[in-house]
C-alpha cells in the first residue's frame, strides 16, 4: 500500500520572560496516519546544568489528541532537552516516547522553557506525518505499566535488602539501556532496583518484558519540574510534571500518592536542583542523601532534620542518581548503590512489601552495597527499630542498641531534634553499641556514622518516641536552629 507524507514547519521566537513555562504548538494527526516524525531546532543551545547559563534549553515532549488538561492529559512522551528529534509510530517510538494508535485530532507539541538567553530563542519544528489511505489502527492507546513479572527475594541475614531507588537510563538523560541498568545492579550486589527516568514511562514499558529471576524490579519515575523533583515508585501511570505553581506540585504529588504511590522529594540543596516549594509537603520521604556523600548533601539532611524537629515524620531516602558511565570515572565513582537503601524485610519480599517497609521507616542508609551499615533497636520489650514509634519508660531513660557492620574507623553519634546525645569511635569492624540515653525531651533517636572527615557513611531513621505533645514540638522548632544536630 502507498504512504503519504504531510510536512507541517512551524516557527517562532520566545522571549526570556517566557522562561519557566511551557508553550503548546497544536497540529492535526489525520485518521490513517501509521508514523509521526519530529525534528526541532532553536538557537544558542547549552546544556541543562543549573550550573550553565546564558543560552537556551528546551525539554521536548508531545500529547496526542485526548488532550493537554492538566493531570488528565494524552502524554505520549518526553525527552527533556536530551533530543532534537524523535519518532511515534504504531508499534515503535524513540525512547521516551510511547507507542500505539495514533489518535486522530488535534496533537501538541510541549516546548518546557528551561533556559532562555536574554537575547530570546529562535525555534523551527518540523512534522512529518506518514500515512497509508484507508489505514484504521488496531493498536491499543498507551496505558498504565502493569505490575513486573519479578520473582520475590530472600533477605540478608538481619532480615535486611539492599537495592537502588534513583537512576536513569537512555529513555530520558542517560547513556544505557535498563537491561543495562538491570545487569550493573545485579553485578553491585544490589537486591532491588528502581529505574526513574525523567517524566516518561516508555522505560517501564520496556521493563515489563523482562522477566529477572534474581533482582526485584520496582516500577518507577522521576518527576521533573522546573522548581523541585520528585520520584513516584509502584505505580504505573504517568504523573504530570507540568507544574507552574505549588498548588500544582501538591495536585501531582497527591495525584500519585491516590494511586497507592510512594513519593519523595528529591536533592533538596544546592544545585540538586533545589526543592522551592518549602510549602508544599504530602511526599512519603525526603532523599537526603543524592550519589557520593558530597558536603552539600548536609543540605539535604538539614532539609530532614528540620522537618523532624517540626514532628513531621518524614523518611530519609537515598539514590545515586546515575546516569552515564562516565560518573564510573569520578572520584569518588557515582555507580548504582552509592547510597545504598537497605530496607527492612523479614520475609519474602516483593515489590509491594518493599515500598510498604519505607512507607514504615524500616529503612537504613550507607555509601556502598559493601559499605557500613547501622541497625538502631531501642531495647524494650518491642525491641522498637528505627521508623517504629514507641512509649519511654516513666524514667525517662532508654537504652538504644546500634549493630555497626564495617564501622571501624569511624564515629557512631545517635542525636535526638535538639542534639548529639552519644558519640563513639569504632575500632571494630563488627560492634554493638549500647547507650542508656535520657529521653525525657527527645522526640525521637536517630543514628549516623560519620568518617574523619565528617562525611557520612550510614545513617538511620529515627526511632519515635511516642506522640510528643504540640508544647515540645514548639519548643523544639525554636531550639533546632540554634543547636541543630549538635554541630
Amino acid at each position: 500500500m502507498n504512504t503519504f507524507q504531510q510536512t507541517i514547519t512551524l516557527a517562532g521566537r520566545i522571549g526570556v520572560e517566557q522562561a519557566k513555562t511551557y508553550v503548546y504548538l497544536p497540529f492535526e494527526m489525520p485518521g490513517d496516519a501509521t508514523r509521526l516524525d519530529i525534528e526541532f531546532e532553536y538557537s544558542h543551545r547549552i546544556g541543562s546544568s543549573p550550573l550553565l547559563e546564558g543560552g537556551n534549553t528546551i525539554d521536548l515532549g508531545i500529547f496526542d489528541a485526548r488532550g493537554i488538561d492538566f493531570l488528565n492529559a494524552g502524554f505520549r512522551g518526553w525527552t527533556g532537552s536530551e533530543r532534537l528529534t524523535f519518532f511515534i509510530s504504531e508499534t515503535d517510538a524513540t525512547p521516551g516516547y510511547l507507542a500505539g494508535a495514533l489518535i486522530p485530532g488535534r496533537w501538541h507539541l510541549l516546548l518546557g522553557l528551561y533556559k532562555i538567553a536574554p537575547e530570546g530563542c529562535e525555534y523551527t519544528v518540523v512534522i512529518t506525518i506518514s500515512s497509508q489511505p484507508g489505514h484504521q489502527s488496531t493498536e491499543p492507546i498507551p496505558g498504565p505499566v502493569p505490575e513486573f513479572a519479578t520473582a520475590p527475594v530472600l533477605p540478608r541475614e538481619g532480615g535486611w535488602l539492599r537495592g537502588e531507588l534513583h537512576c536513569h537510563t537512555y529513555h530520558s538523560d542517560g547513556d544505557g539501556d535498563p537491561v543495562s541498568l538491570v545487569r550493573m545492579a545485579r553485578e553491585r550486589g544490589l537486591d532491588f532496583l528502581a529505574i526513574t527516568d525523567h517524566n516518561t514511562i516508555s522505560c517501564q514499558r520496556e521493563l515489563a518484558q523482562l522477566y529477572a529471576p534474581d533482582i526485584l524490579l520496582i516500577r518507577g519515575v522521576e518527576v521533573t519540574t522546573f522548581k523541585g523533583h520528585f520520584n513516584v515508585w509502584g505505580v504505573g501511570d504517568w504523573i504530570d510534571f507540568r507544574v507552574l505553581r505549588a498548588q500544582d506540585m501538591t495536585a501531582a504529588i497527591r495525584f500519585a500518592v491516590e494511586r497507592g504511590a510512594v513519593t519523595t522529594c528529591n536533592h533538596p540543596k544546592p544545585f540538586g536542583p533545589p526543592w522551592e516549594y518549602p510549602e508544599v509537603e504530602g511526599y512519603h520521604c525526603i532523599e537526603v542523601w543524592n550519589g557520593p556523600w558530597y558536603e552539600m548533601n548536609q543540605s539535604a539532611l538539614d532539609f530532614w532534620t528540620e522537618r523532624l524537629a517540626q514532628g513531621k515524620r518524614i523518611v530519609a531516602i537515598g539514590g545515586s542518581d546515575y546516569h552515564r558511565r562516565s560518573q564510573l570515572l569520578q572520584d569518588p565513582p557515582r555507580a548504582l548503590g552509592t547510597p545504598t537503601v537497605w530496607v527492612y524485610v523479614p520475609e519474602t519480599a516483593d515489590a509491594a512489601a518493599i515500598l510498604n517497609a519505607i512507607r514504615r521507616g524500616h529503612v537504613s542508609l550507607s555509601d556502598e552495597p559493601e559499605g557500613p551499615f547501622l541497625d538502631l533497636r531501642a531495647e524494650t520489650d518491642t525491641m522498637a527499630m528505627a521508623g517504629d514509634t514507641m512509649r519511654p519508660s516513666p524514667s525517662g531513660r532508654l537504652t538504644v542498641r546500634a549493630e555497626c557492620h564495617r564501622g571501624a574507623g569511624f564515629v557512631l553519634q545517635l542525636f535526638d531534634h535538639r542534639k548529639k546525645l552519644f558519640e563513639q569511635a569504632l575500632t571494630q569492624p563488627q560492634t554493638t553499641v549500647r547507650a542508656a540515653l535520657d529521653v525525657r525531651e527527645s522526640m525521637f533517636v536517630r543514628a549516623e556514622l560519620r568518617d574523619p572527615a565528617d562525611n557520612v557513611r550510614a545513617l538511620t531513621n529515627p526511632i519515635y518516641l511516642d506522640f510528643a505533645p504540640s508544647a515540645l514540638i514548639d519548643k523544639a522548632v525554636s531550639q533546632h536552629y540554634n543547636n541543630h544536630a549538635g554541630r
